[in-house]
Formats: C-alpha cells, sequence, structure tokens
C-alpha cells in the first residue's frame, strides 16, 4: 500500500510540473542565463560566470553542453530539471523513511509534490532545481554509507557534494553542514575513508574558490534585493500555506500532531533533531544575519535544498499516527495542496503568463498596424533573445527601448515621432511615471493588460471607441475650479492670463515665491489598495529654468517616508510624478500624501492645473511571492 501511494505521488508530482510543458515560459533568470551562454565553454565561463553571474558555474556548465546538444526551446532547456526536481522527491522519500518511517516520509513526500514552492521551482530551469537533486542525493547516500558502509554509497556522497557545492552556494552550505553532520554519525571503523571522500570533494571544489572569493566580494544583491525585515519569516509561513487559512490550518494539524504524539510517545531521535536544526534553519539562520548584517542575499528560492529537512522534523512525530489515518490524511494534504496551488496561487495562470512574451507579441503586433509605435522599458536582452527565438530581427519588428532614459528624452521621443498610438510594455526596474508620462502625450487608453511583474497598454492621441478606465479617486484643482478641503491653495497667488491662447485660459502665476499649492491628505482617503499607484500631474504654461518641480511625498507623522521631485524640463507642458505604493514598505498605510509645487529659486512659472488621480494596481504584480491582491481586471 504505501509503494503504490510513493507511486501514486511522484505520478502526480510529475503531472503537476510537466502540465503544458511546451508552453511553460522563461522566467527572467532563465532568459539571464541563455544569454550568457556562449560559443565556447572557456567564455561561457570567463564571461558568463565569473564576470556576471553570483552562482558557482555548475549549471551554467550544464546548460551550455545541454543546448548545444538539444537548442534552446523552453521544453528542451526546462525537461532535465523537471526529471531531476522528481527524482529529488525519492530520494528525500527514502532519506525520510530511513530517519522517521515510511508514513512521515510519505506525509513529506505529499507536501513537496504538491507545494507550489516545489513545483514553480521545479520547472524553472535554473540552480533552485538541480540543487534540490543534489543535496537529496547527498542526504540519501550518506544514510546509505552510515548504514551500511558501502564504498559506492560513500562514492556517491562525495560526488552530490561536489554537484552542491557548483550548483548554488546555499547548497554548498548545506552540503558543509551534512559533511559535518556525517562526520559525527558515523561509525569509527569508517571515519577514515569518509574523510578521504570529503578531501577528495574538497579538492575538487577548488578550482572555483578564486569565482567563490570573487562572488563573496560583490556582497550580495543590494542594488535591487532589500534586507529582510521582521515579517520576512511570517510572510514566507504564509506562502507555504499558500496564502489560504484552510491550507494554513491543515499545516497547523500536521505540526500540531507530530509535536502531540511525540511527546505522548516520549519519542527521542537525537540525530533527527540534529539534522532538523542544522540541515533545515542553518541555511535560513545564516543567510539571514548575513542579509540583516552585510549585504541582502535571502529569498525564498534559496532555502528550497533545505527545506524538505525541516518539514521532515516538525513532522516526524507522525511516526506514530495509526496506520489507519495514513491514506486519509495523504489524501488530505495532497488535495488541498493541489486545490490551492491552482485554484488560490493559480499557478498555472500567473506563472505561465510571461511578461516577456506579451511584449514580444506586443512589439511584433506593433509592426503590423500602420500608426503605431512600439516602446518599452525593460532588460533588452530578454526582447532580444526572445525575438531571436521566433526568427524576428529588429528591422521586422522594431521597437525603442526606453530603460534608462530620462523624462526629458523621452518627452522628446515622443515629440518627434509621427504615430497615432503607442504600445508600452513595463516590467519592474522602469521608472514609475512611464505610463502616466505616455498618457499625458497619448491621452486614450485602448487597451490594458496586466501579469506578474510586467504590463503592457496601449495608447492613442484621440478617442476611439472601447477605451478602457483604469482610474479611481481623482481630485483635481485649477484656479476657476472650487479646491476640496484637502487642497491649499494660498490665496494672494496672483493670475496670469494667456494672451497668446484664443480660450484666455488662466494659471497661478508663481513667479517670485517657492510655493503656494498643496494636497494634504490621508492615503486611506485616496485609496486603500496597497498595489495602486499614485499619480499627480502638474500642467505648466510656462516656466523658466529648471527649479520648477512637482513633488509627491508621503509621511509617517514628521518622518518622510517617500519624496520624489520632479523637475520641469521644459518650458510648457505637462509634468507628472508617481507613487507605486507596491514597491513601499508599509504600501502607505497610516501614511498621509502630500503634492506640492516647488518654485525653487522663484522664476517664471504659470501653472494651469494639478490633479492627482489613483491608477488600479497590478494584483498580480508579484504574485508568484506575495498574496495575489484580488482578481486580474485588465487581463
Amino acid at each position: 500500500m504505501q509503494r503504490m501511494a510513493l507511486l501514486a505521488l511522484l505520478l502526480l508530482a510529475s503531472v503537476l510540473r510537466f502540465w503544458d510543458l511546451p508552453h511553460i515560459p522563461y522566467t527572467h533568470d532563465e532568459i539571464s542565463a541563455l544569454v550568457r551562454i556562449h560559443p565556447s565553454l572557456g567564455e561561457t565561463i570567463r564571461t558568463g560566470v565569473v564576470a556576471l553571474d553570483t552562482h558557482p558555474p555548475g549549471v551554467q556548465v550544464f546548460e551550455w553542453a545541454w543546448t548545444r546538444l538539444f537548442g534552446m526551446g523552453e521544453a528542451a532547456v526546462k525537461l532535465p530539471f523537471i526529471l531531476l526536481s522528481i527524482a529529488a522527491l525519492f530520494f528525500l522519500y527514502r532519506f525520510a523513511s530511513a530517519w522517521a518511517g515510511s508514513q512521515v516520509a510519505l506525509v513529506v513526500t505529499a507536501l513537496l509534490a504538491t507545494l507550489q514552492y516545489t513545483v514553480m521551482y521545479g520547472q524553472i530551469a535554473r540552480p533552485y532545481a538541480f540543487g534540490f537533486f543534489t543535496t537529496a542525493l547527498m542526504a540519501d547516500q550518506l544514510t546509505r554509507y552510515l548504514g551500511s558502509g558501502r564504498r559506492t554509497a560513500l562514492a556517491g556522497f562525495a560526488a552530490a557534494a561536489v554537484l552542491s557545492a557548483y550548483t548554488h552556494h546555499f547548497a554548498l552550505m548545506l552540503a558543509a553542514f551534512m559533511a559535518i553532520t556525517g562526520l559525527l554519525l558515523v561509525a569509527s571503523i569508517h571515519r577514515k575513508p569518509y574523510l578521504a571522500a570529503c578531501a577528495v570533494a574538497a579538492v575538487l571544489y577548488l578550482p572555483n574558490i578564486p569565482i567563490f572569493l570573487r562572488q563573496l566580494g560583490q556582497k550580495g544583491l543590494e542594488g535591487w534585493l532589500a534586507a529582510p525585515t521582521p515579517s520576512w519569516i511570517p510572510d514566507y509561513l504564509w506562502w507555504l500555506a499558500h496564502c489560504t487559512w484552510t491550507f494554513g490550518a491543515i499545516w497547523a494539524v500536521l505540526i500540531l500532531g507530530s509535536l502531540a504524539l511525540k511527546i505522548r510517545h516520549r519519542d527521542t531521535i537525537a540525530p533527527l533533531w540534529t539534522i532538523t536544526l542544522l540541515w533545515g534553519l542553518g541555511p535560513l539562520a545564516v543567510g539571514y544575519a548575513y542579509s540583516a548584517w552585510r549585504a541582502p542575499v535571502l529569498q525564498y528560492s534559496m532555502l528550497i535544498f533545505s527545506f524538505p529537512f525541516l518539514v521532515l522534523g516538525l513532522l516526524a512525530g507522525l511516526r506514530h499516527m495509526p496506520s489507519r489515518w495514513l491514506l486519509p490524511v495523504l489524501a488530505l494534504v495532497a488535495c488541498a495542496s493541489t486545490i490551492t496551488l491552482v485554484q488560490v496561487r493559480k499557478h498555472y495562470d500567473t506563472f505561465y503568463r510571461s511578461r516577456y512574451v506579451a511584449i514580444t507579441d506586443g512589439i511584433m503586433q506593433a509592426s503590423t498596424i500602420p500608426g503605431r509605435l512600439a516602446l518599452v522599458d525593460t532588460p533588452d536582452e530578454a526582447i532580444q533573445f526572445l525575438l531571436r527565438q521566433r526568427h524576428v530581427g529588429p528591422p521586422t519588428a522594431p521597437y525603442i527601448n526606453l530603460r534608462g532614459h530620462s523624462a526629458a528624452w523621452v518627452d522628446s521621443l515622443l515629440a518627434s515621432v509621427d504615430a497615432s498610438e503607442v504600445f508600452l510594455g513595463l516590467t519592474p526596474g522602469t521608472v514609475p511615471e512611464r505610463a502616466a508620462q505616455m498618457q499625458a502625450a497619448f491621452p486614450f487608453m485602448t487597451e490594458r493588460h496586466d501579469m506578474v511583474e510586467g504590463q503592457t497598454f496601449v495608447f492613442r492621441a484621440d478617442p476611439a471607441a472601447g477605451s478602457v478606465e483604469d482610474s479611481g479617486w481623482n481630485s483635481r484643482v485649477t484656479p476657476q475650479a472650487i479646491k476640496g478641503e484637502d487642497w491649499t491653495v494660498d490665496t494672494d497667488i496672483p493670475l496670469w492670463h494667456d494672451t497668446t491662447s484664443a480660450y484666455g485660459i488662466p494659471a497661478w502665476d508663481l513667479t517670485g515665491r517657492e510655493y503656494g499649492i498643496l494636497l494634504d491628505v490621508p492615503v486611506y482617503k485616496v485609496t486603500q489598495a496597497d498595489n495602486a499607484v499614485i499619480e499627480a500631474r502638474l500642467d505648466i504654461i510656462h516656466a523658466s529654468g529648471t527649479g520648477l518641480n512637482l513633488v509627491t511625498e508621503l509621511k509617517a507623522g514628521e518622518e518622510s517616508t517617500f519624496y520624489r521631485s520632479q523637475a520641469c524640463f521644459r518650458e510648457s507642458g505637462p509634468l507628472v510624478s508617481a507613487i507605486p505604493l507596491a514597491d513601499l514598505p508599509g504600501h502607505g498605510r497610516g501614511q498621509r500624501l502630500r503634492v506640492y509645487v516647488w518654485n525653487m529659486g522663484g522664476a517664471t512659472a504659470h501653472i494651469s492645473s494639478v490633479e492627482v488621480k489613483i491608477r488600479e494596481g497590478n494584483p498580480w504584480l508579484y504574485g508568484l511571492v506575495e498574496p495575489l491582491k484580488g482578481p486580474l481586471v485588465f487581463r
């Protein structure tokens, strides 16, 4: 019965990972690795690893060889990693069965087979699935050697240790913990061969020491990754529960039941507790401390190697569970995890909708529509890679990448092109004002599509049927308008009339003064969504110099938690600024929004209006590692 249960779980794991394999898109990490594969192995290591990567060279070398044989199609590249992630479940089952019994091993396997954590990283052709396999193999072979003293198991242990070390630095750390544990547990008669095997593994790792030291000197990922906050571990646990109380309750019942059975039966497996604490919690503790005190490196992906051993320790008491409960527990765990994977986490919708594919599709479509200009703000290598995969070159599908360019440069570009509409593709790292600046020039939005870590838009210069509206709260103040209670406009600001216009639009004349127009309002009054984008717009009739600024600010009490000052870069026209709440700690909750005009130096400045609005946020922006914020309105 238990063998059949294991086969059923491995089959379920295979279905979840292989589902629609030909259409599993590449992630950013995968594309980043593939574009660093060069014709020769030496160049791949020198340029693709030593110069640019933060991982050991093992997986990059494997992908260099694999893609030379089978090409760079998604299914071909992902296949070995998916297979390794499934094979790892078998070795983890054998390890858990040896230490805590087959009942515990099956429950652990049911979780590892179905969690989004292991399913998703098993589908990514990066070091996570590879290291998940090598560390599982190392644990299994160490257990076999401790129990039998067989040299083949010792050789498997050493080989797995070397592979782990060349796969990922956290896999290397776990391998070191395993080796230390083995030294404490190995019988004295087997100690010399064991030490010799460890020495051989260490010698084989020596060529990577210079690369390791160079990468260590890079001080982590502080360019884009924040240090962990006190909420990091609760957020991690909530993610493991698939962000639902139902599955979280099942986790809690399993852990508390394991603890109760352990206490009731006075269960003491000292080596297993050592393994749990050292192998399961050790990498988390080291990663958290390093990230907090030196430089941020800690991500969920880095703990996938140690995660199975932590789960094993937490559930070890289930070895005393009555055998008649086993199948119901396995069915409950597997069903609940799979259902929440699909229905709550929406894995096959979020993970399979690639921002890069959507942007590439938009570029190619724009090339077939007269008058449509394709603009993107995204890592260019990803778009170039996908266009090459489709055998499409820049002359066939032209686009302009705005990444790294200033608002003034973009404004000049928009003024110089002859286009009636614009396609815009955005990914994280973009300037938050891109969409607002585009809509200031092309006011009518006809398309918007949201996906994980990306958005695409189509804006038109003229009204069109089927326009899309994504704005919520809106407040605009002009010299003619009656301002709301949250606006403060100095009553002594003189008015200026544009005599060159037939309409004679009145404007505030801020010449000679620095301030005078302010919006001060609690964030909760304008939006309660933690992924909304607050956009401000200043309409300038005339300004001299660059001293005129539009300031957007969030304040908690007297402390400024967000401050952005957009300087005027032209004599007239709109100036925009934005606050992306999804990227801010606390998402603006409990804070006040302040938007004001700052005419630094008091130069000539004629202002016709100031507007603040809420652009509905992307609810799936960080949906792979955070709770989904709601249904996807703009598909």
